[in-house]
């Protein structure tokens, strides 16, 4: 089956047209499917789902994480996560990421088995504010330089969870030392390979995280910075990266195993509610970080 696309920016990214999340028949689902292999990033526009068809659509593509914030969690479905400004009455947060800027990364890195998949959906967002980069490092692997390609070979990354004191967690459980030491304890460094490749499509990238990654095994901290710093400079031209500005309505897909993304800060006053979901996606179709296990 063939769907109706247009691309959201030369080289990647894809708007999926005619398209109802709610009422999908199985061909339709595989073309989805089909087209996601292919490119790591997806929108469908004008979408309205419950969570348990949000949670029905995500599972078509592998089994679903629930994160290690419980904060964020949905109080029906712990599988979706809850990314908002607003409060309860009480005034304590009903989600989590605030209105802040959230920098890039990749979702999971700091796992050892990430669940690489994520769904989001935008029930109400800021006309204009607070818009969403995606950097495809697919195209930033084709494109490299064969000094820094080098360099990359045979190489693995160390990443940890909410190191840096900017980071969305931190900032989010500042008033709560004892909350972020746990979640500090319930996620140890992991150690992943800089180069992913899908066995379905052969297509390689680039698997580091600017935030996350704390070393490069076989450098010291001098190179290894000095390495993670030329290859965010390569990954972050405009040819690798799109942005993309939000409507209520948006289902974004993106695959964390081909794309960092970040979001601009926006007006706090406004209000801002989105669902995700997150998913281990089938290694066999995805390329899907494993652990290190020797």
């Amino acid at each position: 089956m063939e769907l109706r696309t247009r691309p959201l920016k030369d080289g990647f990214g894809l708007e999926v047209l005619d398209v109802d999340l709610a009422n999908l028949d199985e061909a339709t689902f595989d073309a989805i499917y089909a087209l996601w292999q292919r490119d790591p990033l997806l929108l469908l526009r004008r979408q309205s789902l419950t969570e348990g068809e949000h949670l029905e659509f995500s599972r078509g593509f592998g089994d679903l994480d629930i994160i290690v914030r419980k904060d964020m969690q949905s109080p029906q479905n712990p599988e979706i996560i809850y990314i908002t400004s607003l409060s309860r009455p009480d005034g304590t947060p009903l989600g989590g990421l605030g209105s802040y800027e959230v920098y890039w990364h990749h979702d999971q890195i700091y796992r050892e088995r990430p669940a690489s998949g994520s769904i989001f959906y935008a029930l109400e967002v800021p006309e204009d504010d607070g818009r969403t980069s995606f950097c495809n490092t697919k195209l930033g692997y084709d494109a490299l330089p064969d000094n820094l390609l080098k360099q990359l070979e045979g190489r693995r990354a160390t990443a940890k969870y909410a190191m840096k004191a900017k980071s969305s967690t931190q900032r989010d459980f500042k008033d709560a030392p004892e909350a972020m030491k746990k979640i500090h304890e319930q996620t140890p460094p992991v150690s992943h390979p800089m180069v992913l490749e899908n066995p379905a499509t052969g297509q390689k990238s680039i698997y580091f995280d600017p935030n996350k990654t704390i070393a490069i095994e076989g450098l010291d901290e001098t190179d290894g910075k000095e390495l993670m710093e030329a290859l965010q400079s390569h990954m972050l031209q405009d040819r690798f990266v799109y942005t993309h500005t939000w409507r209520n309505g948006d289902v974004v897909m993106w695959d964390n195993a081909r794309l960092w993304h970040r979001r601009e800060a926006f007006n706090e006053a406004l209000p801002r509610f989105a669902k995700r979901t997150t998913i281990f996606l089938k290694p066999d179709d995805f390329a899907v970080p494993e652990p290190d296990l020797t």
